[in-house]
């Protein structure tokens, strides 16, 4: 055969080697992209700026007659003279503010119904400051300087299901007992990258460890619920309240969540 056969023939395993050479280097930026991407949540963006402009004075009273119950109203009163002026999502702020009363109504819910899984779960969050790293109700926010995204993660979104197998409760309960879990650190090479940035970020997640066995379960039952209402917008930040009182508790939360128009 003539050398010109095998260069024509050639072409062909060529183009599809590139292709192939193309198609794994996409993978690989869309598994980058997809680790990398930093995560929000509407209550840690509206708890950024209320604070920055002291907007709890009025807005975090359980009874506040001026609470704002949906985006509308929120907007309506940027306009009103007496307001001041600025410049947030309304659906952040609103969510922010549902936590805020929410926090001033814990002692009356947990006597309201005690036995309630999911007012369990907040007492211990609430004793043990879960929600001083992980945000309100798990929903992130916080600064960690040099760690991976530079924040601590909630227990919502793909940060969450990358760092716990998907919400498993063995892998949460890895990392409540020793701040985190194993598996990770013994993937050949993400758990390299992973130690690098655990060792160096300015926040680690402490051990629980030495907590009654009763009170590990209950934590994590109740990081994995929380997990299942996702981002929270102020409208399930009320439904949570409902459900923390509810004969239920965490029980019937999947059937809950559609009665309150959560998808």
């Amino acid at each position: 055969m003539s050398t010109a056969y095998f260069k024509i023939r050639g072409r062909p395993r060529n183009f599809y080697s590139l292709l192939l050479a193309i198609f794994g280097v996409l993978v690989f930026v869309a598994w980058v992209l997809y680790r990398t991407a930093p995560e929000s949540a509407p209550i840690a963006r509206g708890a950024k700026y209320a604070h920055i402009r002291g907007c709890i004075e009025c807005h975090g009273q359980p009874d506040n007659p001026n609470a704002d119950a949906n985006d509308q109203a929120c907007s309506d009163k940027n306009h009103m003279p007496w307001h001041p002026e600025y410049n947030v999502d309304c659906a952040d702020v609103l969510a922010y503010f549902e936590t805020v009363r929410l926090a001033k109504t814990f002692q009356v819910r947990l006597q309201s119904n005690s036995q309630n899984l999911l007012i369990s779960g907040e007492q211990l969050a609430r004793k043990y400051h879960c929600f001083n790293c992980h945000g309100q109700l798990g929903q992130g926010g916080f600064r960690n300087s040099r760690s991976f995204k530079g924040y601590v993660p909630g227990y919502f979104g793909n940060d969450f299901k990358i760092l716990t197998e998907d919400a498993a409760p063995d892998s949460v309960r890895q990392w409540i007992m020793y701040g985190v879990d194993p598996a990770i650190l013994n993937e050949p090479i993400s758990g390299r990258i992973a130690k690098v940035f655990f060792d160096r970020q300015a926040i680690n997640m402490p051990s629980f460890k030495s907590l009654e066995s009763e009170e590990i379960e209950t934590l994590v039952n109740y990081v994995i619920a929380l997990n299942q209402y996702g981002p929270m917008t102020a409208s399930l930040v009320r439904s949570y309240a409902r459900d923390s009182v509810a004969t239920s508790g965490m029980t019937d939360l999947a059937s809950s969540r559609n009665e309150s128009g959560w998808k």
